[in-house]
């Protein structure tokens, strides 16, 4: 595998943080020979914090950062920001989607600026209103943009840097970075590939649905507006 760098958000993730970063160097460390961890605490006010900081003074290839506020995207910025390597991958903390992405996108970056993770394309044991409302988003940035791909969450993505740092200002605070860059990049002819995932929600949601959707749509729509006020 080629080096590469795997940024893990987390926000009051004190009860996986230090066996899901376990999980992940046991998994790398035979395959891989140059890579780093990042994770990056966005607005935790339980231990998620000293643990990440022990972590980091425990084990080379892992950095820790923390930032005040909330925000996936906010969290995927830092981790870039001080990545070593130019090829980027971004999990979710849960590792809900199968680490097999891992070595997969690292190969396929060889050729293509962004690799999508597509939970419905694989197999996903997932509950019912997640999988229903991931199918309604997709269709309607199918309708909204005119894209074809299925899937937009942050998690099992990768990235080659370059990119990243060219369309920097595409990535927000919040969760609508991948519809963004996928956009810019479809616009811009950037090769993309979007590849099945095994994939299983190891525990419910600690998140409201209700305000996620309105996130998505939100960041829908906007994107929506500035192509149409030719703001892209």
């Amino acid at each position: 595998m080629h080096p590469f760098t795997l940024i893990l958000p987390a926000y009051n993730e004190e009860k996986i943080l230090r066996a899901n970063v376990e999980k992940l160097t046991a998994y790398l460390t035979p395959i891989c020979s140059d890579y780093e961890i990042i994770v990056v605490s966005n607005g935790s006010d339980d231990s998620t914090d000293k643990i990440g900081t022990a972590l980091q003074e425990q084990w080379l290839h892992v950095k820790f950062f923390s930032l005040p506020k909330r925000g996936v995207g906010r969290a995927f910025k830092k981790g870039i920001s001080h990545a070593r390597y130019d090829r980027i991958v971004f999990m979710d903390a849960d590792l809900s989607s199968d680490l097999s992405f891992i070595k997969e996108s690292n190969q396929l970056l060889d050729k293509y600026v962004l690799v999508l993770g597509a939970k419905i394309k694989g197999l996903q044991n997932r509950g019912f209103m997640r999988k229903m409302g991931s199918c309604v988003f997709f269709l309607s940035v199918l309708m909204v943009m005119g894209l074809k791909y299925v899937d937009y969450a942050p998690g099992a993505k990768a990235y080659q840097k370059n990119f990243l740092m060219k369309y920097f200002e595409y990535i927000d605070d919040y969760t609508s970075f991948v519809l963004n860059l996928t956009f810019i990049a479809t616009v811009k002819k950037e090769a993309i590939i979007e590849i099945p995932i095994l994939c299983e929600d190891l525990r419910k949601s600690r998140f409201n649905l209700y305000k996620e959707a309105i996130s998505k749509y939100r960041g829908l729509f906007t994107l929506k507006l500035k192509q149409l006020l030719g703001k892209l």
